[in-house]
């Protein structure tokens, strides 16, 4: 596939970087690797930037390998925020390539992944090309949970797209700029679900590259953890707001549908634990965690039909307002005891078949790649 851009960048890669203990030299390393020529002159085709969020370059430069440092552009961007958006988006449009990715300073990549990614998203005249994924150690990471032995063509609510969050593989640059995407910065977190939803449900040709090199999340960083706890509105801000924007709005009902059952699924239930097992959780939590499942609910009513009996049973506990956080931690423990029959159907049988109905989920999760 030709690239229009004014140079030979075929891929433009964007790696945010946040503090300089951050094992970058492991992340461009993977990336030198990754099939694609990168140099001077015509034969770059990967061009890397590293976005130096609120840091110096220096530092950041100076712990990648001699041999690589001059194959990298480095880039200061600060605006005061602590969240990966605003050096994303800056990474974004300083790219000129055929393709774009994101990466985290953090995590690598398996040899040969970009070529072999771009070889495939040729193949099957893909918009976007969603890499697989694994933990460091070797553990697959199941998402997105798409239909068995399907990987071109996939549809954003029988793939069940929604449990990818963050678009990590490639874009095309061209489909980014159209749609207008960026990462919102006003968020404490969940930046990347609205830019993700909105990319899945473009209509673009999206692919899974199912048994190409992966992705690979490590987790040797060091934890950092704001020591100030946020509220239930703010951790959820994202969801919410999301629900209530025109662009959600004019999604199909089955569209709005999917988003909301994995906000539920994976964020407010989430966050329920969260809070429940660190002993948080209270009155002011139930109140507001029972507003933000009105919100979700009111914005998409079918969505919890498909959810299993046990989720059903902690939803009815955050809709009525449950504030006793062991009740709280036994409940969302138990719709994930997989050997509890009342996870495993939906409380609406004729859902039975819905793709997001328990036994469906499970069994196309179990078969992900």
């Amino acid at each position: 596939m030709e690239n229009n851009s004014q140079d030979s960048v075929l891929v433009d890669v964007v790696v945010a970087v946040h503090t300089p203990d951050r094992p970058i030299e492991r992340t461009v390393a993977s990336l030198m690797a990754s099939g694609l020529p990168t140099g001077p002159e015509d034969a770059q085709r990967l061009r890397v930037t590293v976005v130096c969020h609120n840091t110096e370059v220096e530092p950041i430069r100076a712990r990648v390998a001699p041999e690589h440092r001059d194959l990298v552009r480095f880039v200061h961007y600060a605006d005061g925020i602590k969240s990966p958006a605003g050096p994303f988006n800056h990474g974004i449009s300083l790219a000129a390539g055929t393709w774009v990715s994101i990466m985290g300073s953090d995590d690598s990549l398996e040899p040969d992944a970009l070529a072999r990614w771009v070889e495939a998203a040729g193949r099957d005249g893909a918009d976007v090309m969603i890499a697989p994924m694994a933990h460091a150690g070797g553990a697959a990471i199941r998402t997105p949970v798409v239909r068995r032995n399907k990987s071109a063509a996939l549809d954003p609510v029988a793939d069940r797209l929604t449990y990818r969050t963050a678009p990590l593989g490639l874009m095309r640059l061209s489909l980014v700029r159209s749609l207008g995407l960026d990462f919102p910065t006003r968020y404490a977190t969940g930046e990347d679900q609205s830019f993700s939803a909105q990319l899945w449900f473009s209509g673009a040709r999206v692919s899974y590259g199912r048994g190409l090199p992966r992705y690979l999340v490590h987790d040797d960083a060091a934890v950092r953890v704001t020591a100030t706890p946020r509220s239930v509105t703010d951790d959820l801000a994202f969801a919410t707001d999301l629900v209530e924007s025109d662009w959600f709005a004019g999604l199909g009902c089955a569209q709005r549908s999917a988003i909301v059952t994995k906000l539920i699924r994976v964020h407010l239930f989430g966050h329920v634990l969260l809070r429940a097992d660190a002993g948080t959780w209270g009155a002011a939590d139930a109140a507001a965690m029972a507003l933000v499942a009105r919100t979700l609910l009111f914005a998409a009513p079918t969505a919890a039909r498909p959810l299993s009996v046990a989720d059903r049973s902690l939803l009815d506990a955050v809709a009525r307002r449950e504030a006793d956080p062991a009740v709280m931690k036994s409940m969302a423990n138990a719709r994930r005891t997989f050997t509890n029959p009342r996870t495993w159907l939906p409380r609406d049988l004729s859902q039975l078949l819905h793709p997001e109905a328990p036994l469906r989920f499970m069994s196309a999760s179990a078969l992900v790649s």
